[in-house]
């Protein structure tokens, strides 16, 4: 069986490729290239859902196998365990549901966008994204990680920039690639020094480091990973990113993109115990810086979108700050950043979904334009409630349990640096609970605005993608619980 889930696995990264190349080289109407993209993501959903019983029902701990090497050097080496098998079903699960949304967004009736051409290019790239985000969580070779998290830059860069007559989003697109590539540059100096000093570029190579270059290897690839995830000072990027069609936007915050940053870092921490208390010291109070600048920005913002990029800011802040605490040796730290890195890509994926519904819907992005939803749509104001509710944390929504994991590995880690860090975020839930249940009731009920009134029909591809993510950020937490007892620091 070990043979099979190495098999399903490496399909996972295939067909999506694949799709991308068909995808990309066909000139057909948009629903035709939706139709088939979303044959693709379907068959890539698929492979992924059929590994997870076949790894958790017949496999050791891990499985380890390098598909391509050169000279003895794996170039492509991938690793299976419960993380990777899991978060690489979520982002296949993901980017179904935005496919299946983009059929119905992705059209010329978009009062937003009007959008009657790039298909094949919006499509494909979409595809390519997901392969390249399945390779980020399958990759145990430094070099896989680093041809991949290339990869994620390259794609996102093209969606960014697919209103590419604007200068806005030529400018956008650009920006993004720049700073996350800056970012890639420091991953590289960190494969090079772990390569040279110990003549291994895994992440299980992180372990034979001596104290000093550990710490500094560790420092260079959180630098990697604060820039791929729109993290203190590198954030200005995310929020100008918002010009994307909101399918990308959904799929670039919720299972893609600003997602790498959290995994690489917590596979850096997974396998280099211990660290040094300067490093959790780092991460941690970047973390913090992150969350209340985040928090800051929200004040300001009345275009729904660049509010949920802040957010999406300050929510990965959170798995940083997590992983602060695993740098501890507190394994809950370690279970709890990856536990809201699932649980996250669903409310977010929702939040962005509905912001999507909305704007297709009236030709508006604006909150104060909103007022009276509930009149129009009971979907979308239950959909809004679920997402707010649950990013803020609010019991028994998903993010509730994974947040309060963090608050608990914080107080339990048995450092007073920890706990003040701690309360500090705690106080970012209640704000950003404040902040998102003012919109709530300002947008959700009341008279309805001119806007609401004139509002089109939302398409059913539209109001069954939100339906479903509406449930799973009820239960995906229930979800993940068997897998969080197989997250470990791994000592060799």
């Amino acid at each position: 069986m070990r043979e099979v889930a190495q098999a399903l696995s490496l399909l996972t990264i295939i067909i999506p490729i694949l799709g991308w190349v068909i995808i990309s080289s066909w000139y057909r109407k948009g629903i035709k290239l939706a139709s088939y993209a979303l044959a693709f993501s379907i068959a890539t959903l698929l492979t992924s859902s059929i590994n997870i019983p076949i790894f958790f029902l017949n496999s050791p701990p891990r499985i380890i196998f390098t598909p391509l090497s050169f000279r003895g050097v794996g170039i492509f080496s991938f690793i299976l365990d419960g993380v990777s098998i899991t978060i690489s079903f979520l982002v296949a699960f993901i980017g179904f549901l935005i496919l299946f949304f983009s059929q119905g967004y992705m059209t010329p009736k978009n009062r937003e966008h009007r959008i009657d051409r790039g298909f094949s290019w919006f499509y494909g790239l979409m595809l390519l994204f997901m392969a390249s985000m399945i390779g980020v969580i399958y990759s145990y070779s430094l070099i896989s990680m680093t041809i991949f998290y290339e990869l994620t830059s390259i794609c996102s860069w093209a969606l960014i920039g697919f209103f590419h007559e604007d200068p806005e989003s030529r400018y956008a697109s650009k920006k993004a690639l720049y700073i996350t590539h800056l970012g890639w540059f420091f991953l590289i100096a960190a494969s090079a020094l772990i390569c040279s000093s110990t003549g291994e570029i895994t992440f299980d190579a992180l372990q034979e480091l001596n104290p000093t270059l550990k710490s500094v290897a560790v420092v260079l690839i959180a630098i990697a990973c604060w820039s791929k995830s729109a993290q203190v000072p590198f954030f200005t990027w995310l929020p100008d990113a918002m010009i994307a069609p909101t399918p990308v936007s959904a799929y670039l915050h919720a299972a893609a993109m600003v997602k790498v940053g959290a995994y690489l870092l917590f596979r850096t921490i997974q396998y280099s115990p211990p660290l040094d208390f300067n490093i959790s010291l780092i991460i941690g109070l970047m973390a913090i810086i992150t969350m209340i600048y985040g928090l800051l920005m929200y004040v300001p913002q009345l275009d729904m979108k660049r509010l949920l990029a802040y957010s999406t800011i300050t929510q990965i802040s959170y798995m940083f700050l997590a992983l602060s605490f695993a740098s501890l040796r507190e394994v809950n730290g370690l279970r709890a950043s990856i536990f809201h890195l699932w649980n996250h890509a669903y409310a977010k994926a929702l939040f962005f979904l509905i912001a999507g519904a909305l704007a297709y819907s009236t030709g508006s992005r604006l909150l104060n334009d909103y007022s009276g939803i509930i009149s129009r749509s009971k979907t979308i104001s239950l959909g809004f409630a679920v997402a707010a509710f649950s990013i803020a944390g609010i019991p028994p929504l998903n993010c509730f349990y994974s947040k309060f994991l963090i608050f608990l590995s914080g107080f339990s880690a048995g450092n007073i640096f920890a706990s003040i860090l701690t309360l500090i975020a705690i106080g970012e839930s209640v704000c950003s609970f404040i902040v998102f249940l003012y919109w709530f009731t300002r947008c959700v009920y009341g008279d309805p605005s001119d806007v609401v009134e004139r509002a089109q029909e939302i398409p059913k591809s539209i109001l069954s993608s939100l339906i479903v993510l509406i449930a799973m950020c009820i239960v995906s937490a229930y979800l993940f619980y068997p897998v969080l007892g197989e997250v470990n620091f791994w000592r060799g």
